[in-house]
């Protein structure tokens, strides 16, 4: 009986880990596949600041929360990656609610929640259909976000989790692949 049991086990542990090295790698491949902004993809609004705030979350996520009169409803949002390479001090301290500032948004993220052209997906039509990511902001005089850093830090993002999935997705297929060979000697 003992035996069945191991043999059961055995096969099931074969099959998670080629499953997990499936979706692993799957995820690797999609993220070298991603593209970044670039200025045909990105869609510029100016505005007056309504207010800034700086929030500081759980785990240490932080995030400058910016509003604008022109949409009162969208909170436009630097955080993650990309608070790294802001200057998110100057921007608070330099602009006050009333000055004048320009963003820029990714187009797809303005055509489905500003101008609504294009049907949101199901996450963020439930859970942050108010949200915008900014990838470059400035005033006349300086630039606290460009698209360039933006890129880069992204970019380097990238590498970092195709590198981390990348690895476990083969250390999963070389686990498959010795439990393969471990079944195949002592249960056949």
């Amino acid at each position: 009986m003992n035996y069945h049991k191991e043999k059961k086990a055995n096969r099931r542990l074969i099959w998670v880990s080629f499953i997990s090295s499936f979706f692993l790698l799957f995820f690797a491949i999609k993220i070298s596949l991603s593209q970044l902004s670039d200025r045909k993809s990105i869609v510029e609004i100016k505005g007056n600041i309504e207010s800034i705030k700086f929030k500081k979350g759980r785990k240490g996520s932080n995030t400058l929360v910016i509003n604008l009169n022109v949409y009162p409803d969208i909170k436009f949002k630097i955080s993650g990656v990309s608070l790294k390479v802001t200057s998110f001090h100057d921007l608070m301290y330099e602009n006050k609610p009333g000055d004048s500032i320009t963003l820029f948004i990714e187009k797809q993220e303005y055509n489905r929640k500003i101008s609504k052209t294009e049907k949101m997906p199901f996450p963020q039509k439930y859970f942050y259909p108010n949200n915008i990511s900014v990838v470059e902001i400035h005033n006349r005089n300086t630039e606290y976000l460009s698209l360039d850093s933006y890129n880069n830090e992204h970019r380097h993002n990238n590498y970092l989790a195709i590198a981390v999935l990348g690895f476990f997705g083969l250390l999963m297929l070389f686990l498959g692949f010795r439990g393969l060979k471990y079944y195949s000697k002592n249960f056949k």
